[in-house]
């Protein structure tokens, strides 16, 4: 009976959806376009980069074994720390990506436009080859939407963003793209879900390049039957 009472309150009055302050604490913006932790999910290709080629074994014929040398002693060696593989500073070429591909691997549509996750938009940054495809093509995506506080001196940008789980809700993470209106951007309510339609380009902005949709149209939207991504 003594717990009754504010577990009831907290059922009903706690939150069931991320507030702007929290997704701003997550990373919404500090993106590293260059992270591939996720790509093989969302990459517009048929294989994902880090797919591996099975290359045929040597037809060698097999020799007589040598006899084996007695054996050694050995000293314990000591621990060797490898180093963690550096991010790359630039997008990667994973092989040939054409417009045709792009066409194939990604749905239309009916105006043409190549429908995205906020994801998918993001990994692009880091593949040059779908990065040539995909610049100057008309695209749309529905995102939630936040004010820019990045790269916006001339306050023509918006940020989209789709939440991302991993595991399960508490360990979501936002990931965003900018868009650009080429004049002042239009005002939403913080983390109003939209429908942006725009062409994709893309700018190198400090050591990092990044993808932006230059947008044509926005408009307030519906939150899909998933709010996150799983």
């Amino acid at each position: 009976m003594v717990l009754s009472a504010p577990l009831t309150w907290a059922a009903f009055q706690s939150p069931d959806r991320y507030s702007a302050n929290a997704v701003t604490n997550k990373g919404l913006y500090n993106p590293n376009y260059s992270d591939t932790s996720n790509a093989d999910k969302f990459t517009l290709r048929t294989e994902t980069p880090e797919a591996k080629v099975e290359r045929p074994k040597p037809n060698v014929t097999p020799q007589p074994s040598a006899p084996l040398p007695p054996p050694a002693q050995f000293t314990q060696p000591d621990a060797v720390v490898k180093a963690s593989p550096k991010a790359p500073e630039k997008a990667q070429s994973y092989g040939s990506f054409t417009l045709e591909d792009l066409k194939k691997q990604v749905p239309q549509s009916k105006e043409g436009n190549f429908i995205l996750e906020v994801p998918e938009i993001y990994y692009t940054a880091g593949d040059a080859e779908v990065q040539k495809a995909i610049t100057g093509q008309p695209v749309e995506t529905t995102a939630q939407v936040l004010p820019e506080k990045v790269n916006n001196a001339d306050g023509h940008r918006l940020r989209v963003f789709r939440m991302l789980v991993q595991c399960c809700a508490a360990d979501a993470r936002p990931y965003s793209v900018p868009v650009d209106f080429g004049k002042k951007a239009p005002e939403f309510k913080d983390m109003t879900w939209v429908k942006v339609i725009g062409t994709m380009s893309y700018k190198k902005e400090g050591d990092q390049m990044v993808p932006i949709i230059q947008a044509t149209k926005i408009e307030e939207t519906t939150a899909p039957a998933d709010a996150m991504i799983y």
